[in-house]
């Protein structure tokens, strides 16, 4: 969750977004935001299927740049230097396809730059290379940043993509990616992402965000591509529909983890808890997650009025014992006490 100081600083980003109005808003950038797992990755193709829309790989970088560095003043040498090293030093940088030195050397040679001047190179050249108009980004933690990111680009807008939390607690397990996955700690990255959502809801910036449900984009993508087209201020595209001929845009090292996007979209996707959670699993994630899943309309197994008070005891109870939980289901899966898949 954001820290109180960040809280302070959301009116002062939004008073300070029309400080930087050089660039035409309606090219501004939009970016896809919300948990892994959630779809994401699909929904980037699909709009990249558009012949003026250019989404490039997860960028990541901006996170830890607009928490380092002034957002709007002009940098000095050094912590334009220090802006490069951070960005061609992550280990995603050549998912980028820039070469480190190259773009140093372009860097250099602005006077001045803003910490958006730099970034715009990273943009502009994606959609050089696409020979496309509009830029997107398909980084999901930046829900985190959505006011530092309003501030650089004033136009910006926001596809919030959500999942039912069960669906996506259960693709974290099945990849492996256990620090992704437990629902009894409190930043659970789905619960994270929702709560950020949720701060969102009260300021200035909810009209910049769209909500958009994972479970609409597979059971009528062309419906729901509709309306994200509508947010974007672009014409619906049919070859947004078919993603097996851009398999190749996500970088290889990550297509181990998306197994299925060369396949046609299947229901099969959809409220796959129902049929892979036992009935104790079920019910800890649900004794976890209930309010958030109620919230975005996801209804529970364990429903009934004689359940609430029973579910929030015990998400209270496994929220206490969460680190306990997170060092001890480990050893019990290596001494064969728990199953090796168990979804918890």
């Amino acid at each position: 969750m954001q820290s109180p100081h960040m809280m302070h600083e959301l009116p002062h980003l939004a008073e300070t977004r029309t400080l930087h109005q050089t660039k035409d808003e309606l090219n501004a950038p939009f970016f896809i935001i919300g948990s892994g797992r959630s779809g994401t990755t699909l929904l980037r193709l699909m709009i990249s299927g558009h012949p003026k829309i250019e989404i490039p790989p997860e960028t990541w970088f901006i996170l830890p740049l607009v928490r380092a560095f002034p957002i709007l003043t002009r940098l000095t040498n050094e912590e334009a230097s220090k802006v490069i090293e951070m960005m061609t030093t992550d280990y995603r940088w050549p998912d980028m396809g820039i070469p480190a030195d190259s773009f140093r050397n372009q860097v250099m040679r602005l006077t001045h730059p803003t910490l958006r001047d730099i970034i715009d190179l990273v943009y502009d050249y994606h959609l050089e290379t696409s020979g496309k108009l509009k830029i997107g980004d398909k980084t999901p933690p930046y829900i985190e940043i959505v006011p530092e990111l309003s501030a650089l680009y004033p136009g910006a807008k926001f596809i919030h993509l959500v999942r039912d939390g069960r669906d996506v607690a259960m693709s974290f397990i099945d990849i492996k990616m256990h620090g992704n996955c437990r629902v009894y700690e409190r930043n659970f990255e789905w619960t994270r992402a929702l709560r950020f959502r949720e701060t969102y809801r009260t300021t200035c910036f909810e009209p910049q965000i769209i909500d958009i449900k994972y479970e609409d984009l597979i059971r009528d993508p062309e419906t729901t591509l509709r309306k994200i087209c509508t947010f974007l201020n672009v014409e619906f595209e049919s070859s947004m529909l078919s993603v097996s001929s851009r398999i190749d845009r996500v970088p290889e090292r990550e297509r181990i983890i998306h197994p299925k996007l060369g396949e046609p979209l299947s229901l099969t996707s959809v409220a796959k808890w129902k049929v892979g959670l036992s009935k104790y699993e079920c019910f800890i994630m649900e004794a976890c997650l209930q309010r958030h899943l109620q919230r975005w309309g996801y209804a529970l197994r364990y429903s009934s009025s004689t359940w609430k008070t029973i579910l929030t005891i015990t998400g209270w109870l496994l929220f206490s014992l969460g680190p306990i939980l997170a060092r001890g289901i480990p050893i019990l899966q290596r001494r064969k006490i728990l199953r090796e898949s168990i979804y918890i």
